[in-house]
């Protein structure tokens, strides 16, 4: 009886920390865009995690408003719904409905589709992953990037009433222990700006007061003299193979005479003539090609997997590698249409642009490009429209460093 009760307390004791509860307040920021067209917004999401009627061990619905902007003057206000698993830690949010917006007439809303993961480092709770996207008005392809939130306590906006009513719940550790609100601009800075590079200041070194030199009239070489035949271990034998002896004076230093080094002379090399590409298909000309991404890799062996990005609506697409059709035609499902492209010096630049033969039954056309190469293994989202291609571009450079 009282193994069993021990065993008790310690299943009770478990439980709490294996359904972590993840309402509340997060704020952070995201990146949509890639290179020089790459912005950076503001991001608050304030969760409502409900209770599962499935029993433990599965997925809880959550549901809340989400907050985009860059000042809290301007912004944009939504509704999402979403599923979080218990066990894998993963959340995925999609906002359905737009409703407050302050914006300038420069700027569109879009609705976001965030697939998140719940992780823990000491009092830091954080949800981070990437993001797809839509405009509400023709629901084309938005943008998409990743996303980086903390829990905080406090919102830049305004506290949903299901965060004011509050609930005892067994499971609820971030409430025992209040965390400080992190400043959202300082964390944008950390992610977006490098800290300034720390130069070391070299102390002044006084100038160092030498003695006056003497000058004197070079004198010429004297008359080499016959060995000594005393006992001085310093006399030179003939045929002696050790290096010159330097004769040090107060100003002048004399050393044996030094032939100057051959000159090598390098052997040059002939230039690598690059491969010319096949003239520009006309679906490539007449339509918009965004540049999603440039991947540099010093391996010539590169790797290309498209999934569908979502559901299987009946996306189908054509890749064309350098103005060339590589995959024509091609029905984008679960599993994985895949591309194998080999680098040389004389063939180091790869364009690969994915071209929607149709928008499937939920537009736009979306894929999930995996490139495998260098070592290292990348996750590009990519959309496309009967308007706009998507491309990626892969250089090959044999001495040089890999993307990140």
């Amino acid at each position: 009886m009282k193994y069993a009760c021990v065993v008790g307390f310690l299943l009770l004791f478990i439980v709490p920390l294996h359904a972590q509860d993840i309402t509340g307040i997060w704020r952070g920021y995201f990146y949509s865009g890639y290179g020089i067209y790459r912005q950076e917004f503001k991001y608050e999401v304030q969760i409502n995690q409900l209770d599962s009627k499935r029993g433990p061990g599965s997925a809880n619905p959550i549901k809340g408003v989400t907050y985009s902007y860059r000042q809290t003057s301007f912004y944009g206000k939504a509704r999402f719904v979403g599923i979080y698993g218990k066990d894998s830690k993963e959340l995925t949010l999609k906002e359905d409905t737009l409703l407050e917006v302050k914006m300038d007439a420069l700027s569109f809303s879009c609705l976001m589709t965030c697939y998140l993961t719940y992780s823990k480092t000491g009092d830091k709770e954080v949800l981070q992953g990437t993001f797809s996207s839509i405009t509400t008005v023709k629901g084309t392809d938005c943008g998409s990037g990743t996303v980086y939130l903390e829990r905080v306590t406090e919102s830049d906006f305004h506290k949903e009433d299901f965060l004011t009513k509050t609930k005892p719940k067994k499971d609820v550790h971030f409430n025992q222990t209040p965390l400080q609100k992190p400043k959202i601009d300082s964390l944008v800075v950390k992610r977006n700006t490098p800290p300034p590079t720390q130069q070391k200041s070299t102390p002044a070194t006084p100038p160092v007061k030498d003695k006056p030199v003497v000058r004197q009239t070079p004198q010429p070489p004297a008359t080499p003299k016959k060995p000594s035949t005393n006992n001085n271990n310093t006399a030179k034998k003939p045929g002696n193979t050790k290096p010159p002896v330097v004769v040090k004076t107060d100003t002048v230093i004399k050393t044996a005479p030094v032939e100057p080094p051959v000159a090598v002379i390098p052997t040059p090399q002939p230039p690598v003539i690059k491969k010319p590409l096949p003239p520009v298909p006309d679906v490539i000309k007449q339509r918009e090609n965004p540049l999603v991404k440039t991947i540099v890799t010093n391996t010539p062996d590169i790797l290309i997997e498209l999934y569908d990005n979502g559901e299987v609506d009946g996306d189908t697409i054509t890749v064309y590698h350098n103005n060339e059709v590589i995959a024509l035609r091609k029905g984008l499902t679960t599993k994985a249409i895949t591309i194998n492209v080999k680098a040389t010096p004389e063939d180091s630049l790869h364009e690969f642009i994915m071209v929607a033969n149709n928008l499937g039954s939920i537009p736009p056309n979306t894929a999930l490009m995996v490139v495998r190469t260098g070592g290292k293994r990348y996750e590009l989202f990519i959309s496309s429209n009967e308007e706009k291609n998507a491309k990626v571009v892969i250089d090959y450079q044999p001495n040089g460093t890999t993307t990140p």
